[in-house]
């Protein structure tokens, strides 16, 4: 049993670590974020889209901002969740992927002067953090904001790693009980 444990918990930590280079090696850029990145990324882009229907009844500002905070929201929530069970591997887990969603938004933040990103609307959709800074008189620091945004979720993914390694590290220690 700790055996499988010690070797679940290395494996996880290895991935993490492997889509932490990914996620900080891109940078606020829209570069392709690899396949396992991209399946973290197309969650995040379900509960986005999502997030702007939960928000629907709020005004139209609190709407397109709604999609942003819901892909961070979800998996907040999880670090939360985990957290108070005393999980510490599933909550750091969590806060690695919250992170991972903060970078995200930061790509989308940083793009809202540029306007570069493919929208789901095509043509005719609109650019939510175009909309929001401009709604704010903030569109001119689109770039600083999105890099901010960045920093916080890179900051939150290395704590991630930082609480898996402990873990890890724990579990190594721990005795091994003969059954």
């Amino acid at each position: 049993m700790w055996a499988a444990q010690l070797v679940a918990r290395a494996l996880g930590f290895f991935v993490m670590c492997v889509l932490a280079w990914q996620a900080l090696r891109r940078g606020v850029t829209a570069a392709p974020p690899g396949m396992l990145l991209g399946i973290l990324d197309g969650a995040n882009l379900i509960f986005h889209e999502a997030g702007h229907v939960l928000f629907l009844v709020f005004g139209e500002f609190l709407q397109v901002l709604g999609g942003s905070l819901t892909q961070v929201a979800i998996p907040a929530m999880c670090v939360a969740y985990f957290a108070l069970r005393r999980q510490p591997a599933a909550s750091a887990a969590a806060l690695f992927w919250t992170g991972e969603s903060l970078t995200n938004v930061a790509i989308y933040v940083a793009d809202a002067r540029r306007l570069a990103l493919p929208l789901l609307g095509g043509d005719g959709g609109i650019h939510d953090w175009n909309y929001l800074l401009g709604r704010l008189g903030l569109l001119n620091q689109a770039e600083l904001l999105g890099r901010l945004v960045f920093t916080v979720g890179g900051l939150t993914i290395l704590v991630a790693l930082g609480v898996l390694a402990a873990d890890l590290l724990r579990t190594w220690a721990q005795p091994t009980v003969e059954e």
